[in-house]
């Protein structure tokens, strides 16, 4: 299976990448003379996001989240950009759906390669960026949906065990958001100094704007989930406590209750002489009264305190 893909339009060059492994990494080395260094960051573990400044291109580490619909977590992927005047290639384990599509897109339909494979490279950095965070609004979505449902559940029945695994789950997915989407906005301002003359970065302006609003609306909505879902941790947790406090004041009734019914009946059941009604003809039945009246005596003892 090929994993190396390559569109060439009026002197501009695309390479995708598919696979980050040794083998395709070392073939495209060879070709563009990139850096030992970048081609090893390029290979997993996943790096941090960064750009850096080689001697004929800029190297960018990027982060973008994906969602696994099966165990409904979010993890995250890398794609690394290599990017030149003339020439980009992009490195990533082919989960990005955004990316393929792009790279499709222009592979079938001349005029739209003819339109993003002009001025720069960056021009089609910036539209894969573009179509890369528009991805990211579903996701977000998506957990904002699962947030309401979680809500609604809360004070709809106690929390238990199901509730609490999903709020963790929730929790540990906009942490894993939050971790994949700091960087961005960082990396965007670098590119523009380091880059902004020799790529004519001033012609994409509009896409530089519309990436920073989205980095800017994207943080904030992470923020607004961080804040809902720490909400319900601790409306979860407070709700926890009543259930588990109603049932140790119950069992405290229980036992306050019992204990002194217990010793009377103790001390009727001592054989010694004078031990009284245990050799009258109802004595038992006395006894029984007098158990079931001392509990029911407590009982509305417990209620007019307001104990029950």
């Amino acid at each position: 299976m090929k994993y190396i893909h390559e569109l060439v339009h009026n002197g501009m060059v695309w390479v995708n990448v598919t696979r980050q492994q040794e083998t395709e990494l070392k073939e495209i080395q060879q070709r563009f003379g990139f850096e030992d260094e970048d081609i090893q960051e390029s290979l997993p573990p996943f790096q941090r996001p960064k750009i850096v400044k080689r001697s004929h291109y800029y190297f960018m580490v990027l982060h973008f989240p994906i969602f696994d619909r099966e165990t409904r977590r979010l993890g995250f992927t890398e794609i690394d950009f290599f990017l030149s005047g003339n020439y980009l290639v992009t490195v990533h384990s082919n989960s990005l759906f955004s990316v393929e599509h792009f790279f499709n897109t222009c592979r079938k339909d001349e005029a739209v390669r003819a339109r993003y494979f002009s001025g720069t490279a960056a021009h089609m950095v910036f539209e894969l960026l573009t179509r890369l965070f528009d991805a990211i609004f579903p996701i977000l979505l998506h957990t904002n949906d699962d947030i309401y449902a979680v809500e609604r559940k809360l004070f709809n029945r106690l929390p238990g065990k199901a509730m609490a695994e999903e709020i963790l789950r929730l929790k540990t997915n906009t942490v894993t958001f939050r971790r994949t989407m700091q960087g961005h906005r960082t990396v965007m301002d670098r590119l523009v100094l380091y880059a902004g003359r020799e790529l004519d970065l001033s012609t994409y302006q509009s896409y530089l704007n519309s990436l920073r609003e989205f980095s800017v609306e994207i943080w904030h909505l992470l923020e607004s989930q961080r804040e809902s879902i720490d909400a319900l941790h601790e409306a979860s947790e407070s709700l926890l406590t009543l259930r588990t406090n109603a049932v140790m004041r119950t069992l405290t009734i229980i036992s306050v209750i019992t204990f002194p019914l217990t010793l009377l009946a103790t001390l009727f059941a001592i054989r010694a002489p004078g031990t009284p009604f245990v050799e009258m003809p109802y004595g038992f039945l006395i006894i029984l009264f007098l158990t079931i009246s001392g509990a029911l005596g407590m009982l509305a003892f417990f209620k007019r305190r307001g104990w029950m």
